[in-house]
């Protein structure tokens, strides 16, 4: 297994799916995780490295991967670290 994909194991409730690292956010309110995501989207425009997004109502599912490589980079695993902060900012 690769240094990045034992970083990723290691990250709290984020999934290893193939060469995609992937976790569900919950929120009480809609707004709350649109306010989640725009501010997660400030810091990947910052890094120019953008996760796939998808909403479902009070459900946000952050996905990584960098497809120019088409792996899993430390660029991911940085990003899914960042999501987490902004969870907690």
């Amino acid at each position: 297994m690769s240094d990045v994909k034992e970083q990723a194991g290691k990250l709290d409730g984020w999934e290893l799916d193939g060469e995609k690292l992937k976790k569900t956010y919950r929120f009480d309110k809609y707004l709350d995780g649109i306010q989640f995501v725009s501010k997660l989207g400030v810091y990947a425009e910052s890094v120019q490295h953008h996760p796939d997004i998808s909403i479902n109502h009070t459900n946000v599912t952050i996905t990584w991967t960098t497809f120019s490589k088409k792996e899993l980079t430390e660029k991911d695993v940085a990003g899914a670290k960042a999501a987490d902060n902004v969870l907690k900012a």
